[in-house]
């Protein structure tokens, strides 16, 4: 194995262990510490299981919009959406967690001239979205989670 190729999986085994930490602190901690620079801000979203109905709970990263949270299904840039989006599109009732506070939410997929007229700040927001946005073939979602009034239901 060259040099290069021992570095980049030393860096992707570092960046496993780090993310499965990280992972671990924001769910123990309902989403504290909330950000990890002024534009990498995380939250942890509760989604009930299409099929399970069990409650799930994923760390993702988040664009402030107003009162509500813009998240992308992005996947890491797979081509197969999250398990957590097809959560949402059958229940679009969660919880967000974020900065030791939880909030019921409602999400909504952006369509038309709204999805257009967000994604140039989501671009700006974070490059890793930009470069999702730029070299994915699908149709990647991007995601408003809305306030609600009331907590979501869970079945069960």
């Amino acid at each position: 194995m060259s040099a290069a190729a021992t570095r980049l999986d030393l860096r992707t085994r570092f960046f496993r262990v780090f993310a499965r930490g990280h992972t671990r602190l924001l769910v123990a901690t309902r989403g504290r510490p909330s950000w990890s620079g002024p534009r990498l801000r995380f939250l942890v979203l509760e989604t009930t299981g299409r099929t399970s109905g069990a409650a799930r709970k994923v760390v993702l990263l988040f664009m402030p919009d107003g009162d509500a949270f813009v998240v992308l299904a992005s996947n890491y840039g797979s081509e197969q959406p999250p398990a957590w989006w097809w959560n949402l599109d059958a229940r679009p009732e969660a919880t967000v967690h974020v900065a030791g506070s939880s909030v019921a939410v409602r999400a909504r997929a952006l369509a038309g001239e709204e999805r257009a007229a967000i994604l140039p700040r989501v671009r700006a927001w974070n490059g890793l979205w930009r470069g999702y946005l730029a070299t994915l073939v699908r149709d990647l979602p991007v995601v408003r989670l809305e306030r609600l009034t009331t907590p979501p239901t869970r079945p069960g």
